[in-house]
C-alpha cells in the first residue's frame, strides 16, 4: 500500500464518483479504478459499492476513509514541519547574554524582530557570564551567545565564529552637583583623587583587564572603593554618592535622573559587542538569527 492509494481512495470517497475523481487527480478513470481495486484486494474487503452512476462507501469503506484521511493529514503536517525546520521557520534556539549586554537597546530590539519574523521558533534566553557562554558554546550546550569581543581569544577562532552587533564607549558617570558634572573637558588627571565604584574584577576579568590597562596607559591609577556585580548596582551606588564610575555608553537611556555621563579626554577605550556561535552548528533557525543580527551591524548608529 502506498500513499497514492490513500489519496486516490480519499478523492473517490469524497466525490463518490470515479470520473470526477479522475479529473481532479489528473489520471485516467480506468487506471484510477484499477488502483482502487488493488487497494481493496490488498486489504481484503470491498471499500466501495459500485452503482450505475457513481459509487457509495461500504461500512468498511467509511471506517477506512476516516483513517486514511487522518493519515494523509498527518503526512501533510509532517511535510510542512520538515520544510519549516529546513528553512528555520520552526525550531528552538538557546541564546546566552550577560548583564552588560542586556543594557544595549539593540539587543531586545533584534530579538523581538527575530521573533516577529519567525514566530514558530522558540527562543530560550539564558543569563550567563561571558566566560560561561563561551564554555557552553565549545561544549555545544548553547546555540549562540552575546558577549564582548575582549572575551574571545585565538583558541576560540577554530571552533567559534562571531559578528559585531554594536560598540560600547566607556564614559564617566557623575552625580549632578559634583564638581566634575559642570566641567566640559574632563581630563584623566581630574579622576586621580576620585573614589570609583567598579564592576567586579572576579566576574568580568578580561573586561576589567582592558579597562584597567587603558587607565594605566593614560597615566591614571583608579581608586576603587567598591566592587559590584551588576551595572544596576553600580549606577545605584554612584547615584547615592558613593563615588564615580566608568560605564559603557549603553547605560545612557536608563541613566538615573541625578547622573550625567561625561567623556574623559585621554581615556580612549571601547568594547565591541558580538554575536558568537559554533561554526559547525547546522541549525537553519540559527542562520536566520545570525542574519537578523548581521542587519544590526550594518544599521547601528555609533554610540
Amino acid at each position: 500500500m502506498e500513499l497514492r492509494h490513500l489519496r486516490y481512495f480519499s478523492a473517490v470517497a469524497r466525490l463518490e464518483h470515479f470520473g470526477r475523481a479522475s479529473q481532479i487527480l489528473g489520471i485516467a478513470q480506468p487506471a484510477l479504478s484499477r488502483q482502487i481495486r488493488q487497494l481493496e484486494e490488498e486489504i481484503g474487503v470491498d471499500l466501495l459499492e459500485r452503482l450505475p452512476r457513481g459509487v457509495r462507501l461500504t461500512a468498511a469503506g467509511r471506517a477506512f476513509a476516516h483513517d486514511a484521511n487522518a493519515i494523509l493529514s498527518q503526512v501533510t503536517a509532517a511535510s510542512r514541519r520538515a520544510r519549516d525546520f529546513a528553512t528555520g521557520s520552526t525550531g528552538r534556539i538557546s541564546l546566552g547574554f550577560n548583564d552588560i549586554a542586556s543594557w544595549h537597546d539593540e539587543i531586545p530590539h533584534r530579538i523581538h524582530r527575530f521573533r516577529i519574523a519567525h514566530p514558530k521558533v522558540a527562543v530560550e534566553l539564558l543569563p550567563l557570564r561571558s566566560a560561561h557562554q563561551i564554555r557552553a558554546l565549545h561544549e555545544s550546550e548553547l546555540d549562540a551567545g552575546i558577549v564582548y569581543d575582549v572575551n574571545l581569544g585565538g583558541d576560540d577562532a577554530g571552533v567559534l565564529d562571531w559578528k559585531p552587533i554594536c560598540r560600547s564607549m566607556i564614559r564617566l558617570a557623575v552625580p549632578q552637583g559634583h564638581r566634575l558634572a559642570s566641567i566640559k573637558r574632563i581630563e584623566v588627571g581630574d579622576l586621580e583623587p576620585e573614589p570609583l565604584v567598579w564592576l567586579s574584577r572576579d566576574n568580568l576579568q578580561r573586561y576589567n583587564n582592558r579597562l584597567l590597562a587603558a587607565c594605566v596607559q593614560s597615566g591614571f591609577s583608579p581608586l576603587i572603593i567598591q566592587e559590584v556585580s551588576t551595572i544596576s548596582i553600580q549606577l545605584s551606588l554612584i547615584s547615592a554618592g558613593m563615588g564615580l564610575g566608568l560605564v559603557g555608553s549603553e547605560v545612557s537611556p536608563r541613566l538615573p535622573r541625578n547622573l550625567v555621563l561625561r567623556d574623559v579626554e585621554g581615556l580612549a577605550v571601547d568594547f565591541q559587542l558580538v554575536l558568537v556561535w559554533r561554526k559547525d552548528n547546522p541549525s537553519p533557525a540559527l542562520t536566520n538569527l545570525i542574519d537578523v543580527f548581521d542587519d544590526a551591524a550594518s544599521e547601528r548608529v555609533p554610540a
